[in-house]
């Protein structure tokens, strides 16, 4: 998502440049996607690629600051995007933009956009693609097979432009962020972030633990959680059914549903299908659905939100009934869009944060008995295990405990990063208050004004005393 900028960013007036420890600030006209209008500084510095093979070439990193409203602003707010790959500029742009704004009140709010992402220097895109054939079901392995076999083309395309991937990590992110500390001439930051970036405050508490005022996470992903365990989601998929046998008081209730997904999963273990279904311009297309493939796109496009997961219970109700044509599009976009090709930061920083010895042996033992396998991992598990990709070292995935003043958010029905874990990580933190919200989702800052207005408080200074909050349910369909 990039920042629209009057043509797309609007430099206001006369140009205005401050230099600090290479730091470029220019005055921009920020505009959101719904058109809302706020004066806002565009900010450039230069950073090493790889400080930790001692390297010399820089690259340009970026933010937008939106100034505070507050005449005594606390320590500065950065954003930090999920993904990997999200921009925090972008994030600015869309429904988060409200609270972007809000949090002014407190002080200087950065939307930053991490090394790779955003306005920040780029990597290029790999020109190649994985292709699969589309009216017939394909299996886990072809597509292992395939998919390893076009990275390692990618890694040969990127070495021969000399771009260094293995720069492209969570720990120089971390070091990023103290750079720009630096560049801002403060003492301290206070970090907002969510999904993988919650990850990439982690590392940063790790490293640089004196330099935060305040945090603020959701959707947490821990130090060694880029590798989802199994069971954690085939527990998700069966709360969902668990929630829809009743629906909450719905005239339309889905009995019996754990039952009925177990055996369409197993059906399609032994005898996969093919399925039609009416494309956009209304033609009729036709695509093979392996368990596999229903399972990779259950895992990514039905379980992050409950505005998603609502649908679970009618669609695994129709493919009961041997109906797949709903699921059957969802199926066509892994094969045609998704499972082909690899975004160069995401790839990168996902392979280095890696996986402990530990980890990796649950995972081995959960795959073939949990009914989606690995799939909330893509095929990222399997990568790590097929590809001599480096990792970080293990500290980095050993969490300590820590003394920062941070409110943590966990959404019960997150289907990408899981309350458990978070309870887990929620206990490391000394000065930590861990919030579930209950009925939210993935993506919870977004949820309920309740939230941004518990984040604002806590930000503020203001003593929350509370461990839940309670969203409205939202009904199967």
């Amino acid at each position: 998502m990039k920042l629209k900028i009057s043509a797309s960013l609007l430099i206001l007036g006369v140009q205005t440049i401050f230099w600090g420890q290479n730091l470029e600030i220019k005055p921009y006209e920020f505009i959101s996607k719904a058109q809302d209008t706020v004066q806002a500084e565009l900010g450039t510095f230069n950073v090493i690629e790889d400080r930790a093979n001692g390297g010399k070439d820089t690259i340009q990193l970026s933010f937008v600051r939106f100034k505070s409203t507050n005449p005594n602003p606390k320590s500065p707010i950065i954003y930090l995007s999920g993904g990997p790959g999200g921009s925090g500029t972008g994030t600015a742009r869309g429904g988060r933009f409200e609270l972007f704004m809000k949090l002014r009140e407190v002080a200087d709010v950065i939307a930053f956009d991490q090394r790779g992402t955003g306005r920040s220097e780029k990597l290029p895109n790999c020109p190649y693609t994985a292709e699969f054939e589309l009216s017939k079901p394909t299996y886990k392995k072809e597509y292992i097979v395939k998919t390893t076999a076009n990275i390692s083309k990618c890694l040969d395309y990127w070495n021969a432009k000399n771009i260094n991937l293995k720069a492209y990590n969570t720990s120089e992110s971390a070091k990023d962020l103290d750079a720009l500390r630096k560049a801002l001439h403060t003492d301290k930051i206070s970090l907002w972030g969510i999904s993988y970036g919650s990850h990439l405050a982690f590392e940063y508490i790790r490293l640089f633990e004196k330099n935060i005022d305040k945090m603020v996470l959701a959707s947490l992903e821990g130090s060694n959680e880029t590798i989802k365990l199994p069971k954690d989601t085939e527990n998700f998929v069966f709360q969902i059914a668990e929630n829809a046998e009743d629906n909450y008081g719905s005239e339309i209730k889905y009995k019996d549903l754990k039952s009925k997904i177990i055996a369409v999963h197993k059906r399609l273990k032994e005898n996969p299908v093919t399925s039609s279904y009416k494309n956009r311009s209304g033609v009729y297309d036709t695509v093979g659905i392996s368990n596999f493939e229903l399972q990779s796109a259950i895992a990514t496009f039905y379980l992050k939100n409950p505005t998603d997961s609502k649908k679970l219970p009618k669609i695994y109700t129709q493919m009961y009934t041997g109906n797949f044509s709903e699921i059957a599009s969802d199926v066509m976009v892994m094969k045609k869009y998704i499972f082909n090709r690899i975004s160069p930061m995401a790839f990168a920083m996902d392979m280095q944060s890696g996986i402990s010895e530990e980890r990796r042996k649950k995972v081995s033992e959960q795959i073939d008995t949990s009914i989606l396998g690995s799939s909330i991992n893509f095929l990222l598990f399997e990568w790590m295990m097929h590809i001599n990709f480096p990792q970080l070292p293990n500290e980095f995935r050993e969490m300590g405990v820590n003394e920062v003043d941070a409110l943590l958010l966990s959404g019960t029905l997150d289907g990408r990063t899981y309350v458990n874990a978070g309870i887990e990580i929620a206990k490391k933190f000394k000065n930590g208050q861990h919030v579930i919200i209950v009925n939210a989702g993935h993506d919870l800052y977004m949820q309920s004004p309740l939230i941004g207005g518990l984040v604002l408080d806590f930000l503020k200074g203001k003593d929350l005393n509370l461990k839940k909050i309670a969203l409205a349910p939202i009904t199967s369909e």
